[in-house]
């Protein structure tokens, strides 16, 4: 595919994959704003020691696994992606996994996501009857998964008891966690707290929590003119 020609739309069979790489880029935010180390680099200041990450990262993450998750989820959308680590901080020491892309690839790879965000968010949120069987629970179903497999490696993770929940600090993420998880007919709670806010879930929701083993939908993630 041609993906300078690629309009922002996303087709039905690549939403899930393209949502679920969107979502954890927006995971990325909203870890930092609840006072973790990952964050996006769309905005990356310029600098001597920031021009390449302006120029070729995506997005950091603290967890490998969510950065991984991330590069193959947007190569099977068509897109190169890399992997890159390097350790920051002083005593206590870190490392953080930033998801690449080349620079002339980044704009479309941007429109993509904001398409695949709002098609996804639109689909979840909708509240029209649909048959189990139809088309349009399969895909609610589907990004309702994605939504939350993304959440659980790009967010953190937090155990109280016999419930198990995600920390973040944005509203929005957090009320369509709320939206997916009753989709999936799961129970969640919210509550605030210092600077962020913790979605819990009982135990039998916890599988929702366990990022899918199987290779990332692979297919073309635009439409073309």
């Amino acid at each position: 595919m041609d993906h300078d020609l690629a309009r922002p739309v996303v087709l039905a069979g690549a939403l899930p994959a393209a949502f679920e790489s969107a979502f954890l880029i927006r995971c990325a935010g909203a870890t930092r704003l609840a006072g973790q180390r990952c964050r996006p680099l769309v905005a990356a200041a310029a600098g001597p020691r920031n021009t390449v990450a302006a120029r070729t990262g995506l997005v950091e993450f603290d967890r490998e696994e969510a950065a991984a998750r991330l590069a193959a989820l947007l190569t099977g959308l068509g897109f190169t992606a890399g992997l890159e680590a390097h350790d920051g901080g002083g005593q206590r020491r870190y490392r953080v996994h930033r998801v690449a892309v080349p620079g002339p690839d980044r704009p479309v790879v941007n429109r993509t996501m904001a398409a695949a965000w709002q098609q996804g968010r639109a689909t979840l949120h909708a509240t029209g009857p649909v048959g189990t069987s139809s088309p349009r629970h399969v895909q609610r179903t589907a990004l309702a998964r994605a939504a939350w497999r993304a959440a659980s490696l790009g967010c953190g993770r937090v155990r109280r008891r016999d419930l198990i929940g995600l920390r973040l600090g944005d509203q929005d993420l957090a009320a369509l966690l709320v939206r997916a998880a009753r989709v999936l007919g799961v129970p969640t709670t919210v509550e605030r707290r210092s600077g962020c806010l913790v979605l819990t879930i009982p135990p039998e929701g916890a599988h929702l929590l366990v990022p899918g083993r199987g290779r990332p939908l692979a297919g073309t993630a635009a439409g073309r003119g």
